[in-house]
């Protein structure tokens, strides 16, 4: 039997099992991707908004070029300060089910070898949310060339791409589109962009627009997505009537943020509640259920913009810390 498993081997999850494998406890990560899958399936060519000392985890220092790192180097770092640290991670093991309580967890995993179960004092969840985009629902959404982000944009080049939102990620896509020869019109159903847009990417954005080589429509909601097409509703002004446009649109692409992945809380019988739907969770950030604790975005909810690797890291420490005491108490001689 572990003393803990955490799910998810990403910058969170690896913060936690370097903080539980420090004091003393058996501990092991599931993913059901590879190492920081999240990070492997953003777009190529991503800079992190974050300077490199606030991605750091366990005192590693993290090189880099740049005072924002690449994609490329955050991989490199995490895969490599996972191996210095001798972390036992299983990758591609996927948990499907968390049963039992505080001191004897059954954990009900999927692997390419086939199903299994794995015993653990105590779980940790550190899910994240890229795997759990916010849907637009509306006809058509699930045509094939509908997407909720990208990889690469060479693929854009030439093409009519309706972009839906008004965040960083998709002020800094259609940027990125716009320069890799795309026709972008963004959406966004709000008067503006919003103003937390990082401050180098905001005046870029809106320069481009002001020239006409990106179109941006506000207070517009999409109403349906056709093969070749997508049909808007906009209100201009408050005493305006509304009109309807249709959009050309070769691609659709929808960034429209996250909520976490939560599934697993769900069915273990955690109770969730508050505006943002989210776990109760104590100050240890342990949930309703004794023993299952979360860390980083996995237990927020809808509350994704407000949580980091550089805060869900702090989280991760606390929970441990919390496994650990807990731990402690039951070795002790009686």
């Amino acid at each position: 039997m572990w003393d803990l498993i955490i799910i998810g081997a990403g910058p969170v999850g690896l913060a936690a099992a370097i903080e539980a494998k420090r004091r003393g406890l058996s501990v092991l990560n599931l993913e059901r991707g590879t190492l920081v899958h999240t990070i492997y399936r953003w777009p190529v060519e991503t800079v992190f908004f974050s300077e490199a000392k606030n991605l750091e985890i366990g005192g590693h220092p993290f090189p880099s070029l740049n005072p924002k790192p690449t994609r490329r180097e955050a991989l490199a770092y995490y895969r490599r300060v996972a191996e210095v640290e001798g972390l036992e991670i299983r990758t591609y093991t996927e948990a499907l089910e968390v049963a039992g309580s505080e001191g004897e967890f059954t954990l009900h995993c999927r692997s390419r070898e086939g199903e299994s179960f794995l015993k653990s004092r105590y779980v940790l969840v550190a899910t994240g949310y890229y795997d759990n985009p916010n849907r637009l629902e509306v006809p058509g959404v699930d045509l094939p060339h509908v997407l909720y982000g990208i990889q690469e944009t060479l693929g854009f080049w030439r093409q009519n791409v309706v972009l839906v939102g008004g965040s960083n990620s998709a002020v800094e896509a259609a940027l990125d589109l716009y320069r890799a020869g795309a026709r972008v019109t963004v959406v966004h159903r709000e008067a503006e962009i919003r103003p937390s847009v990082k401050y180098w990417l905001k005046p870029d954005f809106e320069n481009r627009v002001k020239e006409g080589s990106i179109r941006l429509l506000l207070n517009a909601e999409v109403k349906e997505i056709g093969s070749r097409e997508v049909e808007v509703r906009r209100v201009e002004s408050p005493s305006a009537m509304a009109s309807s446009l249709r959009l050309p649109a070769d691609f659709v692409l929808l960034y429209l943020g996250y909520r976490a992945v939560d599934g697993l809380l769900r069915r273990a019988g955690v109770r969730f509640g508050g505006p943002e739907d989210a776990p109760r969770l104590s100050q240890s950030y342990e949930t309703s259920l004794a023993g299952l604790f979360v860390a980083g975005s996995a237990g927020f909810g809808s509350d994704t913009r407000t949580v980091f690797i550089e805060n869900g890291r702090e989280h991760a420490k606390v929970a441990v810390g919390e496994i650990s005491r807990r731990l402690e108490r039951l070795n002790e001689p009686a």
